[in-house]
């Protein structure tokens, strides 16, 4: 590190901050609602008319992607529990992966940790990192082998739920003006559901097609979610504007496939090379002998964990380079490895070390890759690593050096406005035959409870979420899980619970909790609660360990340039509460296991 100018680095990061910050430069993202609510139709599966159905069930899932789905087979898989509905906006199961059809669409989570009930299917996933086509299949394939068919309600969203205090069950209409009568719900509407499209001016005077990329539009480009051969692209010049996960992915595929690609950037990814292989070829594990241990999933789930928490190191260093060096856990663990004592009061400086050293390769990779030496300046990330999602993709970079590829680099703005035909940057326009928005999601815990879900929810106490938490700035939650003044809810999402990079991992755990409460109380376990929420006290205390080392993040945050992580450049406004439970998704896991197992639930007021 004796070569790193840090101050230098350090009032780069400044320097790039504060010219993203300028509210006048940059475009606030909107939400496909009004004008714009066809960039969110599905346009997958066609919609089939029907006539509104009035539904009685013990459970409610709301949401039929990763975290619905393992609630469903938890239910009926662990307690025979087989009451139940499941109700979803999208046309099939899937979830987020049912709506991210677009080529190359992949998960950068390792695939033998992040596909659910690979040994109940006893299947095994074709390579380390999966494709959307394989991940979706998957899904069809746990929902054929727990019947979950017979319980899903498609293209129907809850729109307002409320709760019957004579009945201790919720009302819940659609928008396909159907009634629901459940005694529990399950939240499980996912974080990345919610499509974001930037609000420049011009989107509706312009006349060449443009959509999402988590609405892929086939018909458009040729080709098909399991065919990534864009025929109809072949002599058309396309824009891409944003440079986040999905553009990574899909940014390649396009290059290989238009006759012109411009890239609009305003902040770029950090980018990381994946190891992936195929299974068969994977020199670390051998499968077909894994695969007959019973709990080997549960197993490697829970060691990616601790790799990724830095409680254990990785050991074959096949995991998400990275990720797991930059934790307090892990530094603490190489220094004993290496005979080597720490002060925990430098903690923070040697983290920061850490991650500067680890930008600065990531910065040399580019210019390793990247021939234009103009361009490659572009393309380098001037902010700590955990500012902005990591990136792990190894052909983004290379589609630069693509004779049909141009970065246009708007220099921490926002591309200025469309035209009927193109799109303007710095005073110049950039004529396109298509236009795709990869621009992300509204991301969970940064918005209201409503804006987050589209559902109008009244409480016990006759008030919404966000008027029950008003006074507190922050949710009210026992585990993440339980609201305060909202009996027999149970949401999935990761504000005050543990949230890692394996979103199925926080959903298996979810699910297995959900599962078990609602069994002891149809079942008689607790017979005397038919109803539950958590009392006041109880939430406030779950609340105030969840802001554990807020101040710290906020801090953080504040240094960073704006993005998701960060509710855009506007730390401040997100509550200190409502980030994941601090101490971990492992520690998480035994709290909500100790407390099922002491019964009585402790906590909660019928």
């Amino acid at each position: 590190s004796g070569s790193l100018d840090i101050n230098a680095i350090k009032a780069k990061y400044e320097l790039e901050r504060v010219k993203r910050v300028r509210s006048d430069a940059v475009a606030k993202p909107i939400i496909p609602k009004g004008a714009y609510s066809h960039f969110a139709d599905d346009v997958i599966t066609p919609l089939t008319p029907r006539e509104p159905i009035t539904v009685k069930t013990k459970v409610l899932i709301i949401g039929a992607g990763f975290a619905g789905i393992i609630t469903a087979v938890k239910l009926k898989k662990d307690h025979g529990i087989d009451d139940f509905v499941m109700v979803d906006g999208a046309g099939g199961f899937g979830g987020v992966w049912y709506w991210n059809q677009y080529p190359g669409a992949a998960c950068d989570v390792e695939s033998y940790t992040y596909f659910p009930f690979l040994e109940e299917t006893g299947y095994i996933p074709k390579e380390r990192f999966s494709y959307g086509p394989e991940i979706r299949e998957h899904m069809k394939r746990i929902a054929i082998q727990w019947d979950l068919e017979k319980h899903a309600i498609f293209h129907t969203k809850v729109t307002s739920m409320h709760w019957d205090e004579s009945t201790n069950c919720w009302c819940v209409r659609t928008n396909r003006f159907d009634n629901f009568t459940a005694q529990f719900v399950v939240l499980a509407t996912g974080s990345f559901h919610e499509p974001q499209i930037p609000g420049i001016s011009g989107m509706r005077e312009f006349e060449r097609p443009h959509f999402h990329s988590s609405r892929w539009d086939y018909r458009v480009t040729g080709g098909g979610p399991d065919d990534w051969n864009l025929t109809k692209l072949a002599d058309k010049t396309v824009g891409v504007i944003g440079t986040g996960a999905s553009a990574s992915q899909l940014v390649p595929q396009l290059a290989r496939n238009v006759k012109k690609l411009y890239v609009f950037q305003r902040t770029p990814s950090s980018i990381t090379f994946r190891k992936n292989f195929k299974t068969a070829e994977n020199p670390n594990i051998d499968f077909r002998s894994l695969s007959q241990r019973t709990g080997w999933q549960q197993a490697r789930m829970e060691e990616f964990a601790n790799i990724l928490q830095g409680t254990v190191l990785d050991r074959d260093n096949d995991g998400l380079e990275g990720l797991e060096v930059l934790t307090a856990r892990s530094l603490y663990k190489q220094a004993e490895q290496a005979g080597v004592s720490i002060n925990p009061e430098d903690i923070p400086e040697l983290i920061g070390l850490a991650d500067l050293v680890h930008m600065e390769k990531l910065r040399t990779l580019i210019d390793d890759v990247v021939q234009d030496k103009e361009t490659a300046e572009k393309l380098k990330p001037w902010y700590s690593f955990m500012c902005k999602r990591p990136v792990f993709h190894n052909e983004y970079l290379y589609a630069f050096n693509r004779l049909n590829v141009e970065l246009v680099d708007t220099d921490g703005k926002s591309v200025s406005h469309l035209t009927r035909k193109g799109v303007v940057v710095n005073n110049q326009e950039y004529e396109v035959d298509l236009l795709v928005y990869s621009t992300g999601f509204d991301f969970d815990s940064n918005t209201s409870f409503h804006r987050r879900t589209g559902i109008d929810l009244i409480g016990s106490q006759g008030k919404t979420p966000d008027e029950t938490w008003e006074g507190y700035g922050g949710p009210l939650t026992l585990f993440g899980i339980h609201f305060h003044g909202f009996p027999n809810l149970f949401n999935i999402g990761p504000s005050q619970s543990g949230v890692l990079a394996n979103w199925t991992h926080t959903s298996y755990i979810a699910g297995e909790h959900i599962s078990d409460v609602i069994a002891r109380v149809l079942q008689g376990g607790d017979e005397s609660f038919q109803a539950m929420e958590p009392t006041e006290a109880a939430a406030k205390e779950w609340a105030k360990q969840s802001e554990e080392g807020s101040d710290m993040k906020l801090m953080f945050s504040r240094t960073c340039p704006p993005g998701y992580y960060n509710k855009d450049g506007r730390p401040e406004e997100v509550p200190p509460s409502a980030g994941p439970y601090p101490k971990g998704i492992m520690e998480w896991k035994k709290v909500m296991k100790e407390w099922r197992e002491e019964g009585g639930f402790q906590g909660m007021e019928k």
